[in-house]
């Protein structure tokens, strides 16, 4: 699923900022849209590859630089804001952009997922690539052999003339921390690695102050005060038992010893505590959420000091420290009323601001808007087609699970037909340890504008919601989780949204295989199931991660959160290995070029389901990797999806 805004917060105005804030009560009532025209969208309106994504606003807000993929191509756009004229294109290829960073008002720094081979299997890597946006000139910063696993760049100089990099040079080694200047390339190791140290902090000079060590899910911070000094081991204290729990992100105040640290030890949930780094005293909680995790501080660009912190229940928001800025997202929601209005990110004196306004029914609009002025200035929408279109709305809602867990979600119901009796999809997110968000989904919208209700639960294991919300999720591929879908699926029946006897689900990556499982599982719910890129054995994809994960503590952790504590058997729950069973039609779609969940898998499903003459379509994208990319492709798929629907479980 392409992304649309990664990175970009979502702003809200508040009124105060208590140490724990209230979420708002899960909905009870089901919404029941009025009935109008129908009004087929053709397939062409959700193909269509966004023109842009992931924009960026340069220091002296002047251009925006922006990925665009055209064809499964990517490049590079740099545009001028005054007339969006294009300043410089770098084409990069089948490579794909994982973030954009301005270092200085010329140059830019592109964290670059490529492909590699490594002992014999396609994996793939991260690369930093620099480019002169005046000049067009592109190199990169992290040959092989240098940093091409895993990288962050943890500080760059205001001035773009160097940064500091946290990366590893070997799959099974921490990283260490290294010093370029972009004018020459010159490196220069500025921390070595450290047993156990995987995360490293600079503060606002780019001095490297902290390190964080993990011992199982205990934690230290190696800590320095001041320039050369040596690390010291620094245990938290104040009311966190044993150190569990993890750090997210710290932050440096000034050039005090005192700052503000992201952790859930303390309740299990990610909130923004005051620290100080001498003692490893952890202090009152400046904003903390009694029902999800935070998700990180935001910095403002001319004091460095923290504006806001941002967390996200059923969508991305933002509780402002700072007055001025609460006051400007007073001024920008009274402009885009209801929209989720995200910063993107501001210029470097703050004047100028690049704003996403969107929402789940509405893919959105960038905006500039220049504070002195008082001018907002419309940039670009990454879906023309979609312009003026109504879509569907999507809301979030609740419902209890058989165990008696509240399970959060989001509904979809077509803007054009009755809320009673619906055919239903329910659409399990990958990962399995992510979550959805209120964002535009082309699948989502696809399927409403079909006439099809479509449920996306964030079942037990789903990140957001706290510690023991994730852990409950362990050990539970197929079992508990496969659970709350089907929960979901009751619940709307007792509400008289669905027809029990017209449900299909589909999903991607673990939604892929929670789909094939569930139509394994549970024939007499499902009439169909759609696997887009699934994993449909779970023993061979850890076998598969043991090899392409980038450290092992982090494989180990992944086989827990897989296995859980009593080692499941993943056997009895694969969907390759109980294939016999399969009685209801099923549709996998894969990329030949996914490296994150093998093709071969769908290739081995697909096999096993013909040798038996179940009833399975299937459709293999030669130029595809883990999701579409491609116009071609995309509206390939949603022909065939339609049709298969159509077909299995008519709307």
């Amino acid at each position: 699923m392409r992304r649309i805004v990664t990175g970009a917060i979502a702003l809200m105005l508040v009124a105060g900022v208590p140490a724990a804030a209230r979420t708002p009560p899960p909905t009870q009532a089901l919404p029941a849209p009025q009935p109008s025209v129908v009004k087929l969208l053709p397939i062409e309106t959700f193909a269509e590859e966004p023109f842009i994504a992931d924009p960026v606003l340069s220091p002296d807000g002047k251009e925006i630089a922006a990925e665009s993929t055209v064809g499964g191509k990517t490049s590079l756009y740099v545009f001028a804001i005054a007339d969006m004229k294009l300043v410089r294109r770098v084409d990069l290829g089948d490579a794909t952009i994982a973030a954009i960073r301005w270092a200085g008002p010329t140059r830019l720094l592109l964290t670059v997922s490529t492909k590699t081979k490594f002992f014999g299997s396609d994996i793939e890597v991260t690369q930093l690539h620099e480019v002169d946006a005046a000049k067009g000139e592109t190199k990169v910063l992290n040959p092989a052999g240098l940093s091409l696993f895993a990288s962050d760049i943890i500080y760059v100089d205001p001035a773009g003339g160097w940064i500091l990099l946290s990366a590893q040079d070997l799959f099974f080694t921490p990283p260490s921390v290294k010093r370029i200047d972009l004018a020459t390339g010159t490196i220069t190791i500025v921390e070595k690695q450290r047993p156990n140290v995987w995360s490293w902090f600079a503060d606002g000079t780019g001095m490297v102050r902290a390190g964080v060590s993990y011992d199982g899910d205990r934690w230290t911070i190696w800590y320095r005060d001041t320039p050369g000094a040596p690390l010291k081991a620094v245990r938290a204290r104040s009311a966190v038992k044993n150190n569990d729990g993890a750090i997210d992100g710290m932050w440096f105040l000034g050039g005090a010893d005192t700052g503000l640290i992201v952790t859930n030890a303390k309740t299990g949930r990610f909130a923004a505590y005051k620290i100080d780094f001498r003692t490893g005293e952890i202090g009152d909680a400046i904003y903390e959420n009694d029902q999800v995790d935070v998700t990180g501080a935001i910095v403002d660009p001319v004091n460095r000091t923290i504006a806001g912190i941002a967390y996200e229940d059923d969508r991305r928001r933002v509780a402002w420290l700072d007055p001025e800025k609460r006051d400007l997202q007073a001024r920008i929601d009274h402009v885009f009323p209801g929209a989720e209005n995200n910063v993107v990110n501001s210029s470097a004196d703050g004047n100028r601001v690049l704003i996403w306004s969107g929402s789940a029914d509405d893919p959105g609009t960038y905006y500039v808007f220049d504070r002195a002025a008082k001018k907002m200035q419309r940039i670009v929408s990454p879906y023309e087609k979609l312009i003026g279109v109504k879509l569907s709305p999507v809301r979030p809602i609740r419902y209890t699970a058989r165990d008696g867990l509240s399970i959060p979600g989001y509904l979809t119901l077509p803007r054009d037909r009755p809320g009673r009796d619906l055919p239903l999809i329910v659409m399990p997110h990958g990962g399995p340890f992510a979550r959805d968000s209120w964002d535009y989904d082309r699948d989502v919208q696809f399927l409403a504008s079909r006439g099809y209700a479509v449920l996306q639960p964030q079942f037990r294991g789903s990140t957001g919601y706290g510690k023991d919300y994730v852990s409950r999720g362990y050990g539970q591929f197929g079992r508990a989780m496969q659970d709350d879908l089907d929960d979901g699926m009751d619940w709307l029946v007792k509400a008289g949204t669905v027809d029990p006897k017209r449900v299909c689900i589909m999903g991607g990556s673990y939604g892929g295989y929670a789909a094939l499982w569930g139509a394994i599982r549970n024939p007499e719910r499902y009439r169909c199931a759609v696997s887009m890129a699934g994993v449909t054995d779970p023993p061979g994809i850890l076998r598969y991660d043991r090899r392409t994960f980038s450290a092992t503590r982090y494989f180990k952790a992944w086989q827990r959160k897989v296995k859980g504590e009593n080692e499941a058997d993943l056997a009895s729950v694969s969907p390759l290995l109980q294939a016999d069973r399969l009685t209801v039609p099923v549709f996998i779609v894969h990329g030949e070029k996914d490296f994150t969940v093998p093709v071969k898998q769908g290739h081995q499903m697909v096999a096993a389901l013909e040798r038996r003459k179940a009833a399975v379509e299937s459709v293999f994208y030669p130029d595809e990797g883990h999701g579409l990319r491609k116009h071609d492709d995309i509206a390939d798929f949603l022909k065939r999806l339609d049709a298969f629907l159509a077909k299995n479980n008519p709307a």
